[in-house]
């Protein structure tokens, strides 16, 4: 399975205008969907790409196409446990990541899924625990 961070998640489903990158992603993204592995998104994901939406007609829309499109895979109490270590131990090494992307992280790592994010603290973070980034240009290798 591959979880979705909010990072990929507002590219693909909130930017009103798309650049190149933004577009690029959105290829990526609609292959995924296309593909053979289910594709996740995190609890806290869904309420960071909730957080925000100003008009309720477009919250209520988001929030209906997400919950249908995909598993929402929600943290329990050990999933906490090593997203605050997690954080510790980059803190310790020097790495100030947010909260809620340990938590993404310890999801990941904790369930064995790989983790399709577009935000350079993941990559700090995969320096330092077992986290399995999804690469779009290395995912036909594997």
């Amino acid at each position: 399975m591959i979880l979705l961070d909010t990072s990929v998640l507002s590219r693909v489903f909130r930017r009103r205008r798309s650049g190149p990158d933004e577009k690029k992603l959105q290829s990526i993204f609609g292959e995924l969907a296309a593909g053979e592995v289910p594709l996740a998104l995190p609890g806290i994901a869904l309420q960071e790409v909730l957080s925000g939406v100003r008009s309720e007609r477009q919250f209520a829309e988001l929030a209906d196409k997400l919950q249908a499109s995909f598993e929402i895979v929600n943290a329990g109490t050990a999933d906490h446990v090593e997203a605050a270590r997690l954080k510790n131990r980059c803190l310790s090494r020097g790495l100030s990541v947010s909260g809620p992307d340990c938590l993404i992280a310890a999801l990941a790592i904790r369930g064995e899924h790989r983790l399709f994010a577009v935000d350079d603290d993941f990559r700090s973070i995969a320096k330092h625990a077992p986290l399995d980034l999804f690469e779009p240009a290395t995912s036909a290798s594997r």
